[in-house]
């Protein structure tokens, strides 16, 4: 056979030669991308959940403290079966100044994903101490709020709130005959997490005339938490034995022109015993953003939306790990940076999260 001859046969064998190779190439391609690690996936916990969310405003009354608290329910709009799982409930309380309104972007997140979330309303350190006050008057009324009574009274509020919520759960209320009351979370922003810390155990400073540890809540999540006083911290905070989790940011210090730094938020975490103990501290977040409120805020930063993201997965991760025994969310919570599925995978070099 002649060199002429045998070309077409040479290309056609270099063309099947190379087309083999081009095929091989693609395919050991996406099998190690089938074989890869998935990327992080924030839709999981970031994203709404699959129930709709629905929400009722009441007004609870405790008649033996003379107290009229009012209270936002939300709640998964859907009917369970008997032989379905309840939801978990969690109670939120909001700042200084606050309504039933605050964390709302936090509650309506927990509850599309199957949670029953009571925002509570204290009279005496709500928005009643500024709203229609003249604007002269409004931070000396917040100040003169921020006592050690508005906290005692905070905190036999939450009393009074669970025994409600457990009283419901055993009747046909339509929406607490859904809640398993014997799993309950405590959360709440500023001076709503010093009443969160309260109820987890903080012993000082005590809180007059009442016991402020409420055993039937299994976990907490304190925005913005503070070490009111910083004497014997140790003392404070060693009987908080529960899981809890402190969620703070590095621009978040003080709010009424007192001394408080962003470090002094992570000081509760510091001291309290180990044993799953979470910080979690987003770089460039101030005191407003944790509150979890859907208005526009007067001063924002370029990382509100991610930071506000960023808290929904953890906050749900959290109380998934610790309300529903969801061991995937625990492991997801303890895993470090370069786990694919982890939170800290979730976070950027500005931020800090620490375990213990």
């Amino acid at each position: 056979m002649t060199i002429r001859k045998a070309m077409p046969i040479l290309w056609r064998y270099m063309l099947v030669v190379a087309t083999s190779c081009l095929l091989a190439f693609f395919i050991s391609r996406e099998g190690r991308a089938a074989s890869a690690p998935p990327a992080v996936s924030r839709s999981v916990y970031e994203s709404v959940g699959l129930f709709k969310v629905e929400s009722t405003d009441e007004t609870w009354e405790d008649k033996a403290r003379k107290r009229r608290l009012p209270i936002r329910v939300l709640f998964p709009a859907t009917v369970q079966p008997e032989s379905a799982k309840k939801f978990p409930v969690v109670v939120f309380s909001h700042g200084l100044g606050g309504s039933k309104s605050a964390g709302k972007l936090w509650g309506g997140h927990w509850a599309s994903h199957g949670y029953i979330v009571v925002h509570v309303q204290h009279p005496g350190s709500d928005e009643s101490i500024w709203r229609n006050k003249p604007a002269g008057q409004v931070a000396a009324n917040l100040k003169s709020a921020a006592t050690m009574t508005n906290l005692g009274l905070r905190v036999g509020d939450v009393h009074f709130v669970i025994d409600e919520i457990v009283r419901k759960s055993a009747t046909t209320d339509a929406i607490f005959q859904n809640a398993d009351s014997g799993k309950i979370g405590m959360s709440g922003h500023s001076f709503g997490a010093q009443t969160t810390l309260s109820i987890a155990g903080q012993v000082s400073p005590a809180v007059r005339g009442q016991s402020g540890f409420d055993r039937r809540v299994a976990a907490a999540i304190a925005f913005s938490p503070n070490a009111r006083s910083k004497t014997r911290m140790e003392k404070q905070y060693g009987d908080i034995r529960l899981p809890f989790f402190s969620i703070t940011g590095t621009k978040d210090g003080a709010v009424l022109n007192d001394a408080t730094t962003a470090e002094d938020r992570t000081l509760p975490y510091t001291h309290m015993p180990a044993g799953d103990k979470y910080l979690l501290v987003m770089g460039g977040g101030d005191h407003s953003v944790f509150g979890g409120q859907t208005f526009a805020r007067k001063v924002s930063s370029e990382r509100d939306d991610e930071i506000q993201s960023d808290v929904k997965a953890a906050s749900l991760m959290f109380w998934n790990a610790y309300l529903k025994g969801d061991k995937e969310a625990k492991k997801a919570l303890a895993a470090k940076r370069d786990e694919p599925s982890s939170l800290a995978a979730l976070l950027t070099p500005a931020d800090r999260y620490d375990i213990k």
